[in-house]
């Protein structure tokens, strides 16, 4: 064979490796390609994909491990089979003695409560006419939720939203302030008066949280989860925070219990922070989530809620001191927020500017009384 002959022969041999490997790339490129675009990606069976998060269902803590969904409707399936949503709450020491306003029993020995109100809800939601409560002690709530033996279906007591690993919360159903509860005779009015002062607190680390944000300097932190009462009143302490709804219900109480008590604790501020009430459900159970959530929507936005709101926690005095030279309205029958915000502002969805300015004053937007003074913007 010629040279020139054999330099063809190498051209064709070249050509030919060339074309084999643009078509290896090419075929690799589409492969890459189908995979990164989903509809396209060949449908795995079900077994092998985890099930899709409902939009509507919280997330997990993401710096928690990820858990194994449960399969879709599983949860909703077993309430439904049971025909009863079990719930855990703390009841009271002993079980079933009350945590007014969030959870007692009334005269006829029928229970009641905003709680158990919240959990009547979900359950007609999903379609069950029955709720079983399972009494824990407020710090043994989420253990309970989670537990495998005998397990609940949601935690609902009062519980201000944690990162607890395995637990997801739902959307609000009450937003809520700590108050500061004083002696009757205490020169203590704000936070700032508890300088140099002992603090008591319900034994919980996010309302710890929040008193190390708001009070400066206080010699000491008391947490207890029983007897907070007396002990503010022996002196073993200079101011109590504490969530409200349960504050002015625990104090009504007191006074009915034991007379001698009635009027020598009294609130002095209310809503010193933000914060909120949700629902609690396992993280491996997100359908049970989102129903949660849709639940708790629907009445938020219905008249039901707010008369719930009227009925369960009412109570708290107005703080009768209004900013000097404040433009002032005085509640009339009938009044909100959102109607004295349209007759006096123009619109009605200024409620919330009404809300900003009165918040120091009154304990929650849907408790204001005939004769109270709104300050106005």
């Amino acid at each position: 064979m010629s040279e020139r002959g054999g330099g063809a022969a190498k051209g064709c041999i070249v050509v030919a490796f060339l074309g084999a490997l643009i078509v290896i790339v090419v075929a690799a490129l589409a492969m890459v390609a189908m995979g990164l675009r989903g509809d396209d990606a060949p449908q795995l069976n079900a077994r092998d994909r985890a099930p899709k998060r409902s939009a509507a269902a919280p997330v997990a803590d993401p710096g928690a491990a990820a858990p194994t969904p449960a399969a879709d409707g599983a949860a909703l399936a077993r309430i439904r089979a049971r025909g009863a949503l079990r719930v855990a709450m703390d009841t009271g020491e002993p079980p079933m003695s009350g945590t007014p306003p969030m959870f007692f029993v009334d005269a006829q020995g029928g229970r009641d409560g905003f709680d158990y109100a919240v959990a009547r809800v979900i359950a007609k939601h999903l379609g069950v006419p029955e709720v079983e409560i399972v009494h824990a002690r407020y710090s043994e709530l989420e253990a309970r939720l989670l537990q495998e033996a005998d397990p609940v279906d949601l935690l609902v007591s009062g519980f201000t939203p944690t990162d607890t690993p395995g637990i997801t919360w739902s959307t609000p159903y009450l937003e809520y302030g700590l108050c500061l509860v004083v002696p009757s005779d205490s020169l203590v009015t704000t936070t700032a008066g508890l300088f140099g002062k002992k603090v008591g607190i319900f034994d919980d680390d996010a309302a710890a949280a929040e008193v190390n944000r708001l009070v400066k300097g206080y010699t000491e932190l008391v947490r207890m989860e029983d007897g907070y009462w007396a002990a503010l009143l022996d002196g073993r302490f200079d101011g109590f925070l504490y969530d409200y709804p349960y504050a002015v219900a625990e104090l009504q109480a007191l006074a009915a219990r034991d007379p001698s008590t009635r009027g020598r604790l009294r609130i002095a501020q209310y809503n010193l922070t933000d914060s909120t009430y949700a629902v609690g459900a396992r993280a491996t159970e997100p359908e049970l989530a989102a129903a949660v959530t849709a639940a708790i929507g629907a009445w938020r936005d219905s008249e039901a809620y707010a008369e719930a709101v009227r009925r369960y926690l009412k109570g708290g005095e107005a703080i009768a001191a209004t900013p000097a030279g404040a433009r002032t309205v005085k509640v009339q029958r009938g009044d909100t927020l959102s109607g004295i915000a349209a007759r006096e502002l123009g619109d009605k969805d200024r409620w919330k500017q009404l809300w900003e300015k009165n918040r120091a004053r009154f304990p929650n937007p849907h408790l204001i009384e005939v004769g109270d003074e709104v300050v106005l913007p």
